[in-house]
C-alpha cells in the first residue's frame, strides 16, 4: 500500500502476520461481519443522501405524525399511548428483522436498540397512565 504525501509516495510498513504466515497476510476465513467492516465515509454520505428513498424512515416519521395528530385531536394521554405503540412496533421490527435491519431502528447493537425502544415505550406508557386528570 502507498500513502501520498506532498506529491511523493511513501510505502506503508509491512505488519507481521500470524506465526507460519510468511506473506504477512492471514488467509480469509469467510465474510467479514457487518459490525467489523471498515467505515467508508463516501458510502455513508451516499446513504444519507438516499434517505428519502428509505421506507423505514418514512414509516417511523408517519408514526410520530399520527401520534401528534392523536394528541391534538383526542388528547395528550391518547397521543402518548400512540407514541408508545410506535416505539413498541419499532422494537418488534428491530427484534424480528435480521441485522443490519431497517435504517430507522438500527442505530446501535441490537440488544441496546431493543432496550431503548421497549424501555422508552414502557416508560412513556407508564407516564401516560399516571398522568393526572385525564383528557
Amino acid at each position: 500500500m502507498v500513502q501520498e504525501q506532498v506529491g511523493r509516495a511513501i510505502p506503508w510498513p509491512e505488519l507481521p502476520g500470524p506465526a507460519g504466515d510468511p506473506a504477512g497476510v492471514a488467509p480469509a476465513s469467510g465474510p467479514i461481519p457487518v459490525e467489523e467492516q471498515p467505515l467508508d465515509p463516501r458510502a455513508i454520505a451516499r446513504a444519507s443522501l438516499d434517505a428519502s428513498r428509505n421506507a423505514s424512515l418514512w414509516w417511523t416519521s408517519a408514526g410520530v405524525v399520527v401520534s401528534l395528530l392523536v394528541a391534538f385531536v383526542v388528547g395528550a394521554r391518547a397521543g402518548a399511548y400512540t407514541l408508545a405503540a410506535v416505539l413498541a412496533a419499532c422494537g418488534v421490527v428491530r427484534a424480528a428483522w435480521p441485522s443490519p435491519g431497517p435504517v430507522a431502528v438500527h442505530v446501535r447493537a441490537k440488544p441496546l436498540d431493543l432496550l431503548f425502544l421497549f424501555g422508552g415505550a414502557a416508560s412513556l406508557a407508564f407516564l401516560a397512565y399516571s398522568m393526572p386528570g385525564g383528557d
